[in-house]
């Protein structure tokens, strides 16, 4: 009776099977792969929604910047302010004065 050790049997079974183990083989890292590139996708797509926000963030405070803008620049408030802060007053026609260039 001849002893056969398990571990050499298994391998003797596993070298006749070389194509068998290939595939298993290539089947385990296109299932790492796709578990990697799944949970990139994932985090690129978190990144993609947070700077989505912080877009729209922005663009909300550009809209009131410029609405700010539009309300200091009005007229009446310049004119208001020239009036009240600076005391200054609108000349009448006697006392406007035309300045021409040589």
């Amino acid at each position: 009776m001849t002893s056969i050790s398990l571990p050499r049997l298994i391998g003797q079974q596993l070298w006749q099977q070389k194509f068998a183990v290939v595939l298993l083989v290539a089947c385990i890292i296109t299932a790492l792969a796709i578990v990697q590139f799944a949970h990139l996708n994932r985090q690129l797509i978190t990144t993609q929604d947070k700077l989505y926000h912080e877009r729209d963030q922005l663009d909300i405070e550009w809209r009131n910047l410029l609405l700010e803008q539009r309300a200091l620049s009005e007229h009446s408030r310049v004119e208001d302010i020239a009036r009240h802060r600076l005391n200054m007053i609108r000349p009448s026609g006697a006392q406007d004065i035309r300045v021409t260039m040589p």
